[in-house]
């Protein structure tokens, strides 16, 4: 269990990287109360570890020794924004006009963030047992909590946006290694 929790840990901080960049600008944005970004954020995080359960309980009955290919699919999105990132790129305009706050948007940012995730949990989760897999979502649900805190209070503390490498280098970087460590385990058992 202990092994399976490690992983567990390793594989929801590094598939989080752009939950927890995007967590913070939303607390940078002054739209955004603290309630809505909490609330938006257990929507939209909830909202896919229960589409990766589901779709793991489906894979892993129908699919159970082809799930790894669907470290493919981060692989894939890793590599493409690698490929797509240069330093010469403009930074983005930025609208002067009101941003609409709201749970609502935050949970849609959560949900839209959950999709690469979803390749990397079908597959961990299709090979726990019920008992380690509700351990698991219950430390997912824990983590969550203590992402967003985290991310609030950097937030909180700073005006200033991440630096732009963490989302032209760093986040297709860690995508890229999480499609190869799904790709890779599959192919190994």
């Amino acid at each position: 269990m202990r092994t399976v929790l490690l992983l567990a840990t390793w594989l929801f901080i590094i598939t989080h990287i752009d939950t927890f960049a995007v967590l913070v600008a939303f607390g940078v944005d002054e739209a955004y109360t603290t309630a809505e970004v909490v609330v938006g954020h257990y929507i939209g995080f909830t909202a896919g570890l229960v589409g990766a359960v589901i779709l793991a309980t489906v894979a892993g009955a129908a699919f159970r020794g082809w799930t790894f290919l669907l470290g493919v699919v981060p692989l894939a999105l890793g590599v493409w924004g690698l490929l797509r990132r240069r330093d010469d790129e403009a930074p983005p305009v930025v609208n002067d006009e009101e941003t609409p706050g709201g749970v609502a948007v935050v949970a849609g940012a959560g949900v839209g963030l959950s999709g690469e995730n979803l390749a990397v949990f079908i597959p961990f989760f299709s090979g726990l047992d019920a008992v380690t897999l509700a351990a698991i979502v219950g430390f997912y649900l824990v983590a969550a909590g203590v992402l967003v805190v985290v991310a609030l209070a950097i937030a909180r503390r700073t005006a200033a946006d991440l630096p732009p490498w963490v989302d032209r280098w760093l986040v297709p970087a860690m995508l890229a290694l999480v499609g190869l460590y799904v790709l890779g385990a599959g192919l190994a058992f």
